[in-house]
């Protein structure tokens, strides 16, 4: 064990339990850890950006880093040393840097006169102290033959994510170098100077992030939490009303005072794009997609459909500049391999599986000319094995890129891997996970795990193992490699290769995959560990770790199955399922319905069929609807599907009309009794109108052999005297792409917050989202107004009761697959024609 590695071991087992844990105990590290990093060397050594004679070291004097530094406000001198040997017995360079108060005593030295293609060995002294030895080293020279290149690429490393057990496992790697693609910190409101180095040295505080620093040389290029979340160029606003150049000026600093850089920032502006060769294997094209991209169109969101805005020709993610410098360095490479490193997705996703569009907007999808001159380029000059590496979006990817991505015929001109985040998290992998089989193209995706891509390569092929922890803020969580990935020279495309640690297989139905079925592990007392949706082929995977579990799996109009299972390091466990399809319909506790929303337990009831099923809340409490989530529908989906519901508000009763954006939370009824009866496929709840004294309300839904459920809820006024009300029921949905419906006026997209009356043409009411499925609860007449907006939609009706007058609305609740056409509520429309 060498002097770094025995070093690395004191610190994973001496100081795991006492490694920082937040804001308010940064530097409470073991004694361990201390002494690799001692005062003023708190935050580490790194090294940077080397070429085939030099490289950029780093350092930063902070005696006290969560204090600002605790450095005296003097220039302080800091002694350098640069060996061939990890004991220095051989120095080769030695010299004196200024750590001056105005650059918050950062240390930036490039080291030239170095042999090329040579591992090297780095220290700093100052006032006595001596800091950690870093590890470094220079690349091959340009026409060296390079046999071999192994390194990593990782992005998005959220404090509130850590404490970077990826980064420990990185360390624990024999790499060449790193590449760093962005988000190295999440911004807050805060646009000042003090800010941005607050939150440099917090996430310094990571000993396993010092520690692959010093392992290994980075390249290094920012994406958008390292100024503010989506910038663009001129970007007009900060949070705390700071001037945006300002802000972007202070956040440029940080990062300089705090990264291995061989230039320096002239206020806000700071050319960062750069590109290194490594010999004739590979060259390297790094951009910044940031500082010079046009502003994103069509108001800048996830699953946002195209605007004629985004089409724009001189839309721009790099600039003209920069973009002619990366298509010129493509047409004249000589390298094996040719990579594009940027910080996003550059394949297209269509997160729509309808006829309709829906982009990430903040992705190259919102910039689609820009894109579209790269794969010209790509098909026209033809360079050697041209590779894209991105990260932003907290999940692994495998691409292909493709000469027109509305043909998944065309021609394969590049392959794409992203890698996942280190530490940040995701709340849009359902949204990703559902529109796979509209983009066939995507080779690989995988959003559940926080990680980093390992990448071996030689002139015959590309290696990309993606490798993932299990817990991302422990530090001592295993890792495996997700799954491995090759490219072979002169074949464009990745191609799966090997067996991938954990637990995998293919959810049948006698022969065929099947889509949207969920798999569930479970631990011993039957809480549920992990889950995760088959693809559009019934493949799924997942990693836990070893031990013995119940694995299940769920799919709507199937009948759920499950084994209990052992996983042990190394290696893959069988999990493979044939569902068997319903016969006939059901009701009951103990069912399962699948989906990334679901919100019912094993004491919930559910109702069915092979077509749909509908989740009733017997236990489930929802806090938007307070005491009164018992008896209304909160999960559905149709054969195919997964839930997508947030809930119904089914049966409201209101004693005024419910009006305004919080409508749908009007109207609640209370109910105390809920029930089964299985043999009838039925279930039935009781209980009174929370706003309507007097009015008791009863609801019973049957399942038939139909792909819908049949409802019918009675008011009864139990009171003296005739009572009027508003009566009716409200829909959420919570899925990716949501938007109402009524039969009449189409699909209703206006803002969330202006909610408008809608006279309906026929008796339904209806949702939908990206996923293809539609919702809608279809009534006996269409003597109703529909009222709501594109995140929800009610029906309402005025009802006069005499005194113990009772009073039934009946209707059908359904959620269907729409199709591929135009109009998603035509398959309503076909439930009405057929009565």
């Amino acid at each position: 064990m060498n002097l770094l590695d025995r070093r690395r071991f004191l610190v994973l087992a001496g100081g795991a339990a006492a490694t920082t844990v937040g804001a308010q105990a940064l530097w409470q590290e073991s004694a361990a850890a201390a002494s690799l990093d001692p005062a003023p060397f708190t935050l580490g050594v790194a090294s940077a950006d080397p070429d085939p004679s030099s490289v950029a070291l780093w350092t930063r004097l902070a005696n006290d880093p969560a204090a600002g530094g605790g450095m005296p406000d003097r220039v302080i001198p800091v002694g350098w040393e640069v060996a061939q040997d990890e004991g220095f017995t051989k120095i080769v360079k030695t010299g004196v840097a200024q750590a001056r108060p105005e650059r918050a005593h950062a240390v930036q030295v490039v080291v030239d006169g170095l042999r090329p293609n040579s591992w090297y060995w780095y220290r700093f002294t100052s006032a006595g102290a001596t800091s950690r030895v870093g590890r470094t080293r220079t690349l091959p020279l340009a026409q060296d033959r390079a046999e071999q290149l192994r390194f990593a690429f990782v992005s998005c490393q959220a404090w509130a994510g850590g404490r970077y057990s990826a980064y420990r496992d990185l360390a624990e790697q024999e790499v060449d170098l790193v590449v760093h693609l962005g988000d190295y910190i999440y911004e807050t409101a805060a646009g000042s100077l003090a800010e941005f180095r607050r939150l440099h040295a917090l996430y310094k505080s990571s000993p396993d992030l010092r520690d692959v620093h010093a392992r290994f040389p980075f390249v290094t290029v920012w994406d958008d939490h390292e100024v503010l979340n989506n910038w663009a160029d001129d970007h007009q606003g900060s949070p705390d009303g700071t001037p945006w150049a300002e802000r972007q000026s202070n956040a440029f600093q940080a990062y300089y005072e705090h990264l291995p850089m061989r230039t320096r920032p002239l206020g806000a502006d700071w050319k960062v794009y750069r590109r290194f060769r490594w010999g004739r294997l590979a060259e390297f094209s790094v951009l910044d997609t940031r500082q010079y991209r046009s502003d994103q169109a069509c108001g800048d969101g996830m699953n946002t459909p195209p605007c004629d805005a985004m089409y724009d020709e001189d839309r721009t993610m790099t600039g003209p500049e920069q973009e002619r410098w990366l298509l010129d360095g493509l047409a004249t490479s000589t390298a094996r391999w040719n990579v594009i490193a940027q910080q996003t997705i550059f394949a297209k996703f269509d997160y729509d599986l309808g006829p309709g569009l829906a982009y990430n907007l903040d992705q190259w999808d919102g910039y689609p000319a820009a894109r579209q001159r790269i794969l010209d380029a790509l098909q026209k000059h033809r360079p050697s094995n041209p590779v894209i590496i991105g990260g932003d979006w907290h999940s692994a990817w495998v691409n292909d890129v493709l000469a027109d991505f509305d043909d998944p015929t065309s021609e394969v001109l590049a392959s794409e891997f992203i890698a996942t985040s280190i530490s940040s998290g995701i709340g849009w992998d359902a949204a990703v996970r559902q529109g796979l089989p509209a983009n066939p193209h995507v080779k690989f995706y995988e959003g559940g795990y926080r990680g980093y891509v390992l990448c071996d390569v030689t002139p015959d092929r590309w290696q990309a193992d993606l490798r993932i922890v299990l817990s991302p803020g422990d530090g001592a969580s295993a890792a495996y490699t997700l799954a491995r990935f090759e490219v072979r020279n002169g074949e464009p495309g990745a191609r799966q290769v090997g067996a991938a640690d954990g637990i995998a297989g293919v959810v049948r139905d006698g022969t065929a995959g099947l889509i949207n079925a969920e798999v569930l592990v479970r631990r011993a007392d039957g809480t549920t560990m992990i889950r995760t949706w088959t693809d559009g082929n019934g493949r799924w995977h997942l990693f836990v770790p070893p031990g013995s579990y119940r694995l299940e799996a769920h799919a709507v109009g199937y009948g759920s199955a499950g084994r209990e299972i052992t996983v042990e390091s190394g290696g893959t466990v069988d999990g493979d399922f044939t569902l068997e399809p319903i016969d006939g319909p059901f009701a009951g506790a103990g069912r399962y319905l699948p989906g990334p929303n679901a919100e019912g337990t094993g004491k919930d009831l559910v109702i069915g069929n092979g077509s749909v099923a509908m989740t009733v809340a017997a236990q489930f409490a929802d806090p938007q609807l307070p005491g009164a989530t018992a008896g209304k529908p909160i999960n559905l989906a149709g054969i195919g599907h997964l839930d997508q519901l947030d809930w119904i508000n089914l049966g409201l009763v209101a004693t005024s009309r419910p009006t305004g954006t919080e409508a749908w939370q009007r109207g609640l009824v209370r109910c105390d009794q809920v029930a089964a009866d299985e043999a009838a496929a039925v279930i039935t709840s009781s209980g009174a109108a929370a706003e309507a004294t007097g009015i008791t309300v009863a609801t019973r839904y049957a399942a038939a052999d139909q792909p819908w459920i049949g409802v019918e809820t009675t008011l009864t006024n139990t009171g003296t005297a005739a009572v009027t009300v508003w009566v009716g029921d409200a829909v959420d949905h919570d899925g990716p792409g949501q938007r109402s419906g009524v039969p009449g006026h189409g699909t209703i997209s206006t803002p969330y917050a202006n909610p408008a009356d809608y006279r309906p043409t026929g008796p339904w009411i209806g949702m939908t989202g990206s996923d293809r499925q539609t919702y809608g609860i279809v009534y006996e007449d269409s003597e109703f107004t529909a009222y709501g907006n594109g995140n929800w939609i009610m029906s309402l009706r005025e009802v006069t009761l005499a005194a113990g007058q009772t009073w039934t609305l009946r209707r059908r609740i359904t959620a269907l697959d729409s199709g591929t056409g135009t109009d998603p509520w035509a398959v309503l429309d076909e439930i009405v024609a057929a009565d």
